[in-house]
């Protein structure tokens, strides 16, 4: 997906132009995915992924920010409870939901966020990263992990 400014500019290379704005440092995936990785000290890390998740009616494209906290298991779903306090702790995020997420070709359990590509600013974009990236790391340590 390209966003369209005064000239088109592929995803990936738009996000890597706004992250270096903001300070930060991407891998690009592919075209349409790009990673943020996060030092969270202590040992620990946090990835954030970026990709393009449409557009909105007026054509501008939505940008989708994704942590992973939890990589589920092939065909496994979430249990009553544990879907049920996820729905409780999203009532209580100030920033970003939780869902699950397809993210290349497997499932995981992430806090997410949605932001309009051509009207984020730099600091937006550090800001909305820098948070899921927390969020994220806190349930991974919640669930007695480090693994993304």
């Amino acid at each position: 997906m390209e966003i369209e400014q005064k000239v088109q500019v592929p995803f990936a290379d738009y996000i890597e132009q706004l992250a270096k704005k903001a300070g930060m440092v991407v891998n690009k995936t592919n075209p349409d995915l790009v990673v943020i990785p996060f030092d969270m000290g202590g040992g620990r890390h946090q990835n954030v992924f970026v990709r393009p998740m449409g557009k909105t009616g007026d054509g501008n494209v939505i940008i989708g920010f994704f942590s992973p906290a939890l990589k589920m298991p092939s065909g496994q779903m979430l249990g009553q409870k544990s879907a049920n306090d996820l729905l409780r702790e999203n009532a209580k995020l100030a920033h970003g939901a939780w869902a699950i997420e397809k993210i290349e070709n497997d499932d995981y359990l992430v806090v997410y966020d949605t932001q309009i590509a051509q009207t984020m600013e730099a600091e937006e974009f550090k800001a909305s990263a820098y948070a899921l990236s927390s969020i994220a790391d806190e349930m991974e340590k919640r669930l007695g992990a480090d693994s993304f």
